[in-house]
């Protein structure tokens, strides 16, 4: 309400409204008299109003048709009919309407001047309680504004475990609308199986008051699941029990988990270089030794007659014989992880590498009756070629294991273009694929699932794919085959 309340006079008896404009404006009221309804309802929209007297017999319509119009264009005003003809018909009426009094002429001064102060009164509650609103509104917007500016998940549950209140980080990352997540049940919709009842748990115990809690629980994110670290409180909204509703903050922790593990890989990594230093003479004069030993057993035994004992003690040297090439192949590949050579940076054509790469391996594939298809665009990266050779090799090898005879093996290349061209080369194969719990583990040194296998092959090529600036990207279902993709710098045309 302005400082000098506004008082609205619509009434064409000229004498009556400079009545009111002399009674009024002595008690601080700015005072404006219109003649016609038409001309109120203009003035209104126009100026506003705090208080309008409306006479109910206007010449171009009635008081009484007049008020809705008016409390249209000035909802916090109020709005006073006068008549010399007062009726309960017509008073019913004005209340009906909207109007907050029917006054009648003519005045009891004293009587009209209380009217108009309750009027105000009304007027001006309903003024505050607009600014407060007003405040409110403002005030819950920035508070919602902090909410979803933050990069934490918020949630607010119930007792029943609704999502009551859900930010714009914990909507993003779920996939969801917050329309679309109010109602369902927080640890169904938002937490990944594994994680769900502990979770749950705790949570309860923080509705029942049992303090501040933090657990860990992955979120199924529309990305994948994503590690949470979670803090969960309690606020009470309400004078029940019922009403109590549990606040958890969460925090994505997936990243650092992930760096965590490389700086531990990285740490085991640079201890197992200081052994290898150390080892490695100690390892290869033994086995050379042995292996110089193996073959003059081996001659000795083509020297024996043929008889009974020939045949299997050949055997067993051959056995011997395939072991230690074994251990001399994990030993190469246990010094190339712990100290890998420096990378060289050239034109690498890929095409032409895969071509080799493949040739070595199709006499192989041949006999299984595996079927080899190049899809290959012309492209070269920009890298050390023998690394590059080793790590398809592996990659090949992989594919041809995985592979049961007369599956397809499909290798392609692809340039992609954009601000920083790269390669992408993939190897798929329609083997037995990668179980899920294999998958997480399959970059882990010396973790393998072939009886032969040294469980380093996949390291070696992650590294050397990483030292050349690319990644290494897998696609696997299990029952249906793997597709293992390196995406590498590209050269310069």
């Amino acid at each position: 309400m302005s400082a000098r309340p506004r008082l609205l006079v619509i009434d064409d008896n000229r004498e009556l409204a400079d009545n009111l404009v002399e009674l009024f404006e002595e008690r601080g009221f700015a005072v404006e008299v219109v003649p016609s309804a038409a001309a109120g309802l203009a003035t209104a929209r126009e100026r506003g109003f705090d208080l309008a007297f409306v006479d109910v017999n206007l010449p171009d319509t009635s008081g009484h048709e007049l008020v809705p119009a008016l409390r249209s264009a000035c909802p916090y005003g109020e709005v006073l009919l006068m008549t010399g003809h007062a009726s309960i018909d017509s008073a019913i009426a004005a209340v009906r309407v909207g109007a907050f009094q029917y006054v009648v002429k003519p005045f009891n001064v004293a009587e009209l001047v209380a009217t108009v102060d309750r009027a105000l009164s009304q007027v001006q509650l309903r003024a505050e309680r607009e600014a407060l609103s007003r405040q409110l509104a403002e005030s819950e917007r920035r508070y919602r504004d902090v909410v979803d500016s933050t990069g934490v998940l918020v949630f607010a549950i119930d007792r029943q475990a609704r999502v009551v209140i859900a930010n714009r980080r914990a909507c993003d990352t779920l996939g969801v609308t917050a329309e679309e997540l109010v109602g369902l049940d927080f640890f169904t919709r938002c937490l990944a199986q594994d994680g769900r009842a502990s979770a749950r748990s705790r949570v309860e115990s923080v509705l029942r008051g049992h303090g501040v809690v933090e657990f860990d629980a992955p979120l199924t994110a529309k990305s994948g699941p994503r590690s949470v670290r979670w803090h969960a409180t309690q606020a009470a909204v309400g004078a029940k029990e019922n009403d109590a509703r549990a606040y958890l903050t969460g925090v994505d922790v997936t990243e650092r988990l992930e760096l965590e593990r490389r700086a531990a890989e990285s740490e085991a990594l640079a201890h197992m270089g200081t052994l290898a230093a150390g080892l490695a003479h100690e390892i290869r004069n033994p086995l050379n030794a042995a292996g110089l030993q193996l073959h003059l057993l081996g001659r000795a035994v083509d020297r024996l007659p043929d008889g009974e004992e020939r045949a299997p003690l050949k055997n067993r040297v051959e056995i011997v014989a395939s072991e230690l090439k074994r251990l001399e192949h994990l030993l190469g590949d246990f010094l190339e992880l712990a100290r890998p050579r420096p990378i060289a940076r050239e034109s690498v054509d890929l095409v032409r590498l895969l071509d080799r790469v493949l040739s070595l391996h199709e006499p192989i594939a041949t006999t299984r009756n595996i079927m080899i298809e190049r899809k290959f665009e012309r492209a070269s990266a920009r890298g050390d070629h023998d690394r590059l050779e080793q790590v398809f090799h592996n990659l090949v090898v992989n594919a041809l294991e995985a592979s049961s005879d007369g599956g397809t093996i499909e290798v392609t290349v692809e340039r992609e273009e954009g601000p920083s061209p790269t390669v992408l080369a993939s190897v798929r194969d329609t083997g037995r694929g990668i179980p899920e719990a294999t998958l997480a583990r399959i970059y882990e040194p010396f973790f393998t699932t072939k009886p032969a296998g040294t469980g380093l092959g996949l390291t070696i090529v992650r590294q050397i794919v990483q030292r050349h600036g690319g990644a290494v990207l897998i696609d696997s279902t299990e029952g249906r085959g793997t597709r293992v993709s390196i995406r590498l710098p590209a050269a310069s045309p």
